[in-house]
């Protein structure tokens, strides 16, 4: 009886060890969480070959569908900021949204950005916009600072425009997707690519993971907290948009994308 009493308290302990993370839904997309200040929890996935933005309630039920327009021949690069309240002061749903165009010919990338409503109200065009972010100033309010790309001319010209928004960003757990905290160089990258990290947020040791646009872990190499960057050789990728991750232990330091042409 004694015995029988151990192993089933001994069941129950591994039971509580190790049932707390469970896996709820698989998605074949890059998606985030947003928490909207009227609509409540959402996780928002990019669709690439439909340029659509879908949303999903927290139990992974669709939400709604937002048609994104891009241009013939164009594709989503990334998705931003989706939000209420941010770009308008009416609690609108909005999203800012990238997308670029190969010219395979010269090869080289054009991007352009958009802030949408949902349903399809476009409050602004960026054009030349590859990355954006949003950031409170306090008493200033909330600015947009967009950083703006020619990679036609060589060396290509940099354009940061910055922007004033009408309200703020209440609640969020992700601002972007998938987010981009550190700028790689160059961009597009040839030859070699320089990943910058912040360093101070870990130590000891961590990995950088570099991953194609169909998900495949195409370079991953170890890092360590003494160095702040690294430079990696791109002439054997295949011609493409690229993410990196740089992880330590179980948190996501920096992650940002990069182009090979």
């Amino acid at each position: 009886m004694k015995k029988t009493l151990i192993i089933a308290m001994l069941a129950l302990y591994t039971a509580i060890g190790y049932s707390q993370i469970t896996l709820e839904n698989i998605y074949s997309y890059s998606g985030a969480y947003a928490k909207l200040p009227v609509s409540g929890n959402k996780f928002y996935i990019m669709d690439v070959a439909t340029s659509q933005c879908r949303i999903y309630n927290v139990n992974h039920t669709i939400w709604k569908t937002l048609n994104l327009s891009v241009p013939a021949n164009n594709y989503l690069y990334d998705l931003r900021y989706l939000s209420e309240g941010l770009f308008t002061t009416d609690n609108s749903l909005c999203l800012a949204y990238v997308y670029y165009l190969y010219d395979a010919t010269n090869a080289y990338y054009t991007f352009n950005a958009k802030i949408v409503k949902e349903n399809g109200t476009e409050l602004v065009a960026i054009p030349g916009c590859q990355y954006m972010e949003v950031v409170d100033l306090d008493n200033n309010g909330f600015k947009l600072v967009a950083y703006c790309y020619d990679y036609s001319v060589s060396p290509y010209t940099v354009q940061t425009r910055v922007y004033s928004l009408p309200g703020q960003i209440l609640s969020s757990v992700s601002k972007t997707l998938p987010g981009m905290s550190a700028l790689p160089y160059p961009n597009p990258a040839p030859e070699f690519v320089t990943i910058s990290y912040n360093a101070t947020e870990f130590s000891g040791s961590g990995t950088l993971s570099i991953v194609d646009m169909q998900g495949n872990i195409v370079n991953q190499l170890l890092i360590n907290s003494s160095n702040n960057r690294i430079t990696i050789p791109t002439t054997t990728y295949s011609p493409g948009l690229y993410t990196y991750l740089v992880v330590a232990g179980s948190k996501t330091i920096d992650s940002g994308r990069f182009l090979v042409n």
